[in-house]
């Protein structure tokens, strides 16, 4: 078996007044125990700083700047547009990705968490989940930005060197915690992060304040789609550890 590479901290669908959007196959009434969230974009307000580093990086791959209305354009453009739009290849997005996790360490100071998303944190926690990171950046920087803000109620944070492998690590989790497919959530503000959930056959929730628009969200079918931290807590609360 493939060994992991975790870092361990603590050992109505189209109605916007809806509270939050229930997508895809009815849950089974199972509870919820690991809560498996993305970083950037779910927990971390990088939206701002990704700019920054993109623009940063466009000489060296010979892409045109990026600006505010751009990037509202983008959020509802699958991965594939988006390298089609930079011109950036398949095979230059490792290098990419690599320059972009080195750059963001000189930004970390300028990261603050989603608003609302501490408080959210620190109750699930509270109420007795367990919670993990899965994320494209890298441990250190995670590890860096939770400690600032006294937020390391993590079981483990992981860190693919791949950016479309997160639904092998979602596999191996469920092995390593000897948990069923049906006690884990996987909670991402990207297609990509649905996209794992789905594929691994775990629930999803989709967060629509991050990268990623509502829109191509849903083309994922996530279980559950929420506008608000709060209504994260709600949808989880409602399949938690002592939900009858």
């Amino acid at each position: 078996m493939r060994r992991f590479r975790y870092l361990f901290l603590n050992v109505p669908r189209d109605n916007p007044e809806n509270p939050f959007v229930y997508w895809g196959q009815k849950p089974p009434h199972m509870s919820f125990r690991l809560l498996i969230f993305d970083f950037d974009g779910t927990i971390a307000n990088t939206l701002e700083v990704a700019v920054e580093i993109v623009n940063e990086l466009g000489a060296e791959f010979g892409f045109p700047e990026v600006n505010q209305t751009q990037l509202i354009e983008f959020k509802n453009k699958s991965v594939a547009e988006l390298l089609k739009l930079s011109g950036l290849s398949w095979m230059q997005l490792p290098l990419f990705v690599k320059r972009a996790r080195d750059r963001f360490k000189h930004h970390l100071a300028q990261v603050h968490p989603i608003e609302g998303m501490e408080e959210v944190l620190r109750a699930l926690h509270a109420q007795g989940y367990q919670l993990g990171i899965l994320t494209s950046n890298t441990e250190d920087s995670v590890k860096e930005f939770l400690d600032r803000y006294d937020l390391n109620h993590f079981e483990f944070i992981y860190a693919p060197d791949s950016l479309f492998g997160k639904s092998k690590v979602i596999k191996d989790v469920l092995k390593q915690f000897h948990l069923k497919r049906s006690e884990v959530v996987m909670i991402g503000d990207e297609a990509r992060d649905i996209e794992a959930a789905v594929k691994a056959k775990v629930q999803s929730v989709a967060v629509t304040w991050g990268f990623n628009g509502e829109e191509i969200l849903n083309e994922c079918q996530p279980t559950y789609v929420v506008r608000k931290p709060a209504e994260l807590l709600e949808v989880i609360k409602a399949h938690g550890p002592h939900h009858a």
